[in-house]
Parts: C-alpha cells; sequence; structure tokens
C-alpha cells in the first residue's frame, strides 16, 4: 500500500477490514423531510460543492492508518469516511446501472473498489458485516432484518440515504462522481504489530473527534490483553472471549439507544461493580485497574458485568417497561441515574417484577420530591450506605424502602430537605 495514493489504487487488490477494538459505524443520516445536518449528507454535498467548483487538484479524503497482517489491512483510523466511501460507491454503481449496463472501464473500477467475483474490498466490524454485505453490496436483501444494531441500521440508512439522492441524478452527474471519488487522493500509513496499532488508535482519537467512553474501554482491554497475556492461546481464548461480550453489549445498546447512553451504561456499571454510587470517572477508574494486579482478570470480571448490564436494561427499559406501570412512570420521569445501580442490583439478584416495581415507585417519590421542593440536597449521600448494603447475601429490599420512608418524615438536621413539611410548603 503506497503512502500516497487514491482511493481507487487503495482499495484494489487489497482486503481492508474494521478490527473488534474500533466503534462501529457511527455517521447519522438525516431523517426523511428533516433539515438537520448530518455527517452522510455534508459527505454528499462536499462532493457537490467540488464537482461544481471545476477545481484541477483531485478531491482530498484524508489520511488512514492500517494495520497490516498476512492479507489484510485492519483500520485504525478513518474508519468512518472509508465506510462512507463504499457506501456511496455502492449505492452509485447501483444507480448506474439502473440507468444503462456498466461501461468496460466502469466494470474494472467496480471490481477495483467493491467487490471482485466472491472477494469484497471492504468488511465493517464483524456484528453488522453480514447485513452489510447482504443490503450494501450484494443487495440481495431489501427489507432491514427484524433485529439490527443501531451501528447496522446507520449502514442501511446512509446506504439508502445515498441511492435516493444519486438516483434522481441525471448520468453524467453520476460519472462524475465515479470520476471524483475514484481518483480522489488520500495518503496511508500501515504498521505492522496489533498492539502498536491498539496504541496509535487510542492515541489518534484522544487528540481529534473522540469516541465514547465504552469504545475507548475496549481499546484499552484489548491492548491489555496483548500486553499481558502469558502465552499465545491464552491471548487468542481472552480476545476471543471480549469480542462475544462486546457483540452482546452492541445488540443491546440497538435495542436501548435513545433511552440511556452507552456511556451512562458504563459509569453505572462500575458502581455496581466495585458497589458504591460514589464511583465516577470511568476512564481514571479503569485506567488505574489495567496497572493494578491481575489486570486481565479484571478485563474479564469487568466486560462480564459489563454486558450483563446491558442484557438487563434492555429487559428494563423493553418488556418490562411495556408490562409495568411503576417501571414505565419511572422511566417517563426521566433523569434516574441514580436509581439504575439499584435496578441493576435488583436484576443481577433475580428480583421478581414486584420487588422492582416497588424500588420504581419509592424512588420515584424521592425523586419527583427533590425537583419540587428544588433542594441543592444530595441524593447519593443519603442513599450510599442502603445501596453498598443491597447485595446477593442480602439482596431484601426492605432497608431501601425503610430509608426512602425516613427521608419523608425525619423532623429536623440536614436529612430533612425532603420531608413531607418541607414538601407541602413547596
Amino acid at each position: 500500500m503506497e503512502a500516497s495514493s487514491t482511493i481507487r489504487n487503495m482499495l484494489a487488490n487489497n482486503r481492508i477490514v474494521v478490527p473488534t477494538y474500533q466503534r462501529a459505524y457511527a455517521w447519522d443520516t438525516p431523517a426523511e423531510g428533516s433539515t438537520r445536518v448530518s455527517q452522510t449528507a455534508v459527505f454528499l454535498s462536499d462532493l457537490e460543492a467540488y464537482r461544481s467548483s471545476n477545481s484541477r487538484s483531485p478531491y482530498y479524503f484524508g489520511h488512514f492508518l492500517f494495520e497490516q497482517t498476512q492479507g489484510e489491512y485492519r483500520v485504525i483510523d478513518g474508519q468512518q469516511r472509508l465506510t462512507t466511501i463504499t457506501l456511496f460507491l455502492a449505492a452509485l454503481f447501483a444507480c448506474l446501472q439502473a440507468k444503462r449496463a456498466l461501461t468496460e472501464d466502469e466494470q474494472d473500477c467496480y471490481k477495483d473498489m467493491i467487490k471482485r467475483e466472491s472477494q469484497i474490498r471492504f468488511k465493517t466490524v464483524g456484528y453488522d458485516n453480514q447485513t452489510f454485505v447482504d443490503y450494501v453490496i450484494n443487495q440481495s436483501r431489501t427489507v432491514a432484518p427484524a433485529s439490527l444494531t443501531t451501528s447496522a441500521q446507520r449502514l442501511i440508512n446512509a446506504f439508502d440515504f445515498f441511492k435516493k439522492k444519486l438516483g434522481s441524478q441525471p448520468e453524467a452527474f453520476l460519472t462524475d462522481m465515479l470520476r471524483i471519488v475514484s481518483q480522489a487522493s488520500c495518503s496511508t500509513h500501515p504498521v505492522r504489530d496489533e498492539a502498536e496499532a491498539i496504541q496509535m488508535f487510542i492515541f489518534q482519537n484522544n487528540r481529534g473527534k473522540r469516541p465514547s467512553n465504552l469504545e475507548v474501554v475496549k481499546a484499552q482491554f484489548m491492548y491489555a490483553i496483548h500486553l499481558h497475556s502469558e502465552d499465545q492461546q491464552a491471548r487468542d481464548n481472552l480476545i476471543e472471549e471480549i469480542q462475544n461480550r462486546f457483540e452482546t453489549i452492541y445488540k443491546s445498546i440497538s435495542a436501548i439507544d435513545y433511552r440511556i447512553n452507552e456511556d451512562d451504561v458504563l459509569q453505572h456499571t462500575l458502581r455496581v461493580h466495585f458497589n458504591s454510587l460514589w464511583e465516577s470517572g470511568a476512564l481514571d477508574r479503569i485506567e488505574k485497574m489495567l496497572t493494578a494486579e491481575s489486570p486481565l482478570e479484571f478485563v474479564k470480571d469487568f466486560t462480564s458485568s459489563l454486558a450483563t448490564s446491558f442484557e438487563h436494561l434492555t429487559a428494563f427499559f423493553g418488556a418490562d417497561e411495556r408490562s409495568s406501570f411503576p417501571i414505565h412512570s419511572l422511566v417517563s420521569l426521566g433523569g434516574i441515574g441514580i436509581v439504575l445501580p439499584f435496578i441493576l442490583k435488583a436484576y443481577s439478584f433475580g428480583l421478581p417484577l414486584p420487588d422492582k416495581n416497588q424500588l420504581c415507585v419509592a424512588f420515584e417519590s424521592l425523586i419527583i420530591r427533590h425537583r419540587l421542593i428544588g433542594t441543592r440536597a444530595d441524593i447519593t449521600s443519603r442513599i450510599n450506605d442502603t445501596y453498598e448494603a443491597f447485595t446477593s447475601d442480602a439482596p431484601a429490599i426492605g432497608p431501601i424502602l425503610e430509608n426512602i420512608e425516613r427521608l419523608k418524615t425525619v423532623g429536623s438536621g440536614w436529612w430533612a430537605y425532603w420531608n413531607n413539611e418541607k414538601l407541602a410548603e413547596a
């Protein structure tokens, strides 16, 4: 792979994949009739502006970092752009073929940048790749699967967006766009060691547009495995386990997206894992654990806890909310972050739905009281002791309910901010 290249030459005769420690496709697409600016809309408008400018210099797509392995290149930095380029080209070829047969040069261009026989040039993250292949590359299905990760839905949305926009354009516009993108310039830098690649990913993203904390943690965990594994077999086994955990996590994110931020789930999981509501600063805490003794035990245990948290919140915001008015009422109230560590424990302890309902009712009354009275009094300091005592060895919710009732009736002192008299005054 040449340091200075074109998009066509970079893709031709190469197999480029998105590795597991990379974030999935994250670019948004504007909804039908929306005037909101999105990354895919900007991508297209920039190309249209370049076409109108009649510039003699090639369009520039920026710099790409790769980890070079036997037979493939893994994207370290630039995968959002590269994924979008592939989505755009796949839509462009589909629209061009709808108008007429591809010329011989266009067929060669397709083989260089999209697919030659069974060899697909670009592969996205594993849990999204089959959808990507079926819907975008082969276009063998036109209806999205019933169960999708959020990132897979974004892939479909972007492809449909480009296909609709390009489908209404004349043939000359399409051929111009194919020429612009295929001949666009770019620069590349491959490295050969996966541990170095992960380090570069963390370095690049800490100095550019940051990924989510969850994605940074995933990269840190993968690097720790490479750094501390005793042998190849142990490393491969743990990497496979972490990959499977994160596949579960991403599928759960698809179900609870727009209900709770993935980084908030990371923070709540820390509070459950270390049994304290005072846990904050997820990245600092995790970095500290990775430099302590037995970092790989922490990676294994915490990733399991994280996947479990996402599974439980999928149930809480999904089937359980639909069947339980107390849960639905609490969720509708919003601002319930302080409650969720209790909820995650309740699910982990296997408590029945009536107990979860009682927790939701009690905390809802406390949150409403806090908002109505408008006090700055801190909730965490008043419930953390009860939270720490709520364990698998003592899973009863009675002490939690009693503590909340005590906050409503205490007559004096700094605990009295939320009592019934203050509520009546408010």
